[in-house]
C-alpha cells in the first residue's frame, strides 16, 4: 500500500485531503480463527483534486483492487439506451472488460454481436461463459490493446463498466479505450455518482477497494484528455450513473444539465467537500450519543448488513460489542463470522426475529420495499435506527413489499 501524492487523473499536486475515517480493516468480515490474528488495516483518507475535481482515496490504497469486489448496477436494458441511434447487431464488435455484468454480455451476444470478454480472473470468466461470448483471460493494458489492434480489432461498443472506479492507471485505461474504440463507437461506464453519495452523507461508501468517486465534471476532464467525451448518461436507481462516451458524436442535453447543476452546487469547489467532512463528524457524534443512551436505558441494539459500508461505519464510529449485540445478514458466506475491526458476530436474518432486539441499526434509510424479515421485525414491535443522512429513530411506518 502507498500514499497518494498527485492526482491519478490530471497529475496535479493540488490535492486537498478533506476526510479521514481512521485506520479501517482491509477486509469486511473475519472467521473465528482470525480474531486472534492482528488485522491488516489502512488509513482511509479521501482527497479532492482542486484542478480536475476528482474525488479519490489518498491514504493507504490497495495495489490491485478487483472488479469482483464491486456490485453491479442495473444489468438489463442496455441495448435500448445507446445514444445517437446506435444499434447492436451481427456486424457489431463488442469488447467487454474485467468485471462486466454477465447479463449485459448475454444480452449483446443474443443480439448477434461478436463479444470479446477480457477477464483475467477465471472465476469471473466462468460466470459469464455463454454462447456468443469469447473469453480471454487477459488484463486490459497497453500491451494487450496493441495486440488487439494488431489483430484488427476495432470495437463499436466497449463495456468498461466500473473499471475507472478501481483502476490505479486511469490515463492508461482511457488511452487504451480511445485507441480500441471505433470512431463512431461508444464506451459504456457504470459508476457510483459522487454527488448522490455526498448528498446522502454515505461516508461508509468510501472503501479501500474503491479508488475513485466520479462527478460528471471529473469524468469529462479525464475523457477529454484522451479524445473522448460524454455523449449521454442515464440515471440508475442504485446511486449510479451510466455514461456513454464517444469521440465525435453530438452530446445529449442531459450531460450539460448535469455539468451545470454540479457547478451550481459547488462540486467543483473545495468548500463543498469540507462541509461534507464536517457533517460526517457530526453524524458520528450523534450516532454514538444516541446508541449509548439507548444502551444505558437497557435497550438491546443489533445492526443490519455485514457489508463494507456497515464495517466502515461502525469502525469509524468506534461502535463494538459493548453497544451492538450482533449483526444480521442474508449472505450465508458471512454468517458465523465477525464484522472486521469491531468483532461483532454475524448471524442469519432469522436471528432478528428470535432475539428481537429493541432497535436495529441501518446504515441509511430503507427503500420503500424492505425485505420481509425486516417487515416482520417491525410488526413485532422493533424499531429502526438509521445512521445517515443523520442519526434518528424512524417513527414513520415503512411501506410493505409489493405495495
Amino acid at each position: 500500500m502507498k500514499k497518494l501524492k498527485t492526482c491519478r487523473s490530471c497529475g496535479s499536486s493540488a490535492l486537498m485531503l478533506f476526510l479521514s475515517l481512521g485506520r479501517i480493516p482491509l477486509s469486511s468480515v473475519l472467521s473465528s480463527h482470525q480474531l486472534a490474528i492482528p488485522e491488516e488495516r489502512g488509513s482511509l483518507e479521501v482527497a479532492f483534486c482542486q484542478r480536475c475535481s476528482l474525488v479519490q482515496l489518498a491514504g493507504d490504497t490497495l495495489e490491485n483492487p478487483r472488479a469482483a469486489s464491486l456490485p453491479w448496477a442495473e444489468g438489463e436494458g442496455l441495448l435500448r439506451e445507446l445514444p445517437n441511434g446506435h444499434r447492436i447487431g451481427p456486424q457489431t464488435v463488442a469488447v467487454a472488460l474485467e468485471g462486466s455484468n454477465p447479463v449485459q454480455l448475454q444480452e449483446i451476444a443474443q443480439a448477434g454481436a461478436r463479444v470479446l470478454y477480457l477477464e483475467p480472473h477465471p472465476e469471473q470468466a466462468r460466470a459469464a461463459s455463454s454462447r456468443g461470448v469469447h473469453i480471454r483471460e487477459a488484463p486490459f493494458n497497453r500491451s494487450y490493446v496493441k495486440a488487439l489492434l494488431d489483430e484488427g480489432v476495432q470495437a463499436e461498443v466497449i463495456l468498461a463498466n466500473q473499471l475507472p472506479t478501481y483502476s490505479s492507471d486511469l490515463n492508461g485505461l482511457f488511452e487504451g479505450l480511445a485507441a480500441l474504440l471505433d470512431p463512431e463507437g461508444v464506451v459504456v461506464l457504470e459508476l457510483p455518482y459522487v454527488r448522490a453519495l455526498l448528498e446522502a452523507r454515505q461516508f461508509g461508501q468510501f472503501a479501500h477497494h474503491r479508488l475513485h468517486y466520479f462527478s460528471v465534471h471529473a469524468l469529462q476532464q479525464l475523457a477529454h484528455r484522451h479524445g473522448l467525451r460524454p455523449l449521454a448518461l442515464e440515471e440508475l436507481n442504485t446511486g449510479y450513473l451510466r455514461y456513454f462516451l464517444g469521440k465525435n458524436q453530438p452530446a445529449e442535453t442531459l450531460v450539460g444539465r448535469y455539468l451545470e447543476k454540479e457547478q451550481q452546487l459547488g462540486l467543483t469547489d473545495s468548500i463543498y467537500y469540507l462541509e461534507f467532512a464536517s457533517h460526517t463528524a457530526a453524524i458520528r457524534e450523534a450516532l454514538v450519543a444516541l446508541l449509548t443512551e439507548l444502551r444505558a436505558r437497557g435497550r438491546r441494539v443489533a445492526a443490519f448488513g455485514a457489508s463494507t459500508h456497515s464495517m466502515v461505519l461502525l469502525n469509524y464510529a468506534g461502535l463494538g460489542r459493548e453497544v451492538i449485540d450482533f449483526v444480521v445478514d442474508s449472505d450465508v458466506n458471512t454468517q458465523g463470522r465477525f464484522l472486521a475491526g469491531v468483532h461483532i458476530p454475524i448471524h442469519g436474518t432469522k436471528k432478528l426475529l428470535e432475539a428481537r432486539p429493541d432497535y436495529l441499526l441501518l446504515p441509511d434509510h430503507p427503500s420503500d420495499e424492505i425485505p420481509p424479515v425486516l417487515e416482520a421485525y417491525l410488526q413485532k414491535g422493533g424499531k429502526f435506527v438509521v445512521a445517515t443522512p443523520h442519526p434518528e429513530i424512524l417513527k414513520s411506518p415503512i411501506p410493505r413489499s409489493g405495495r
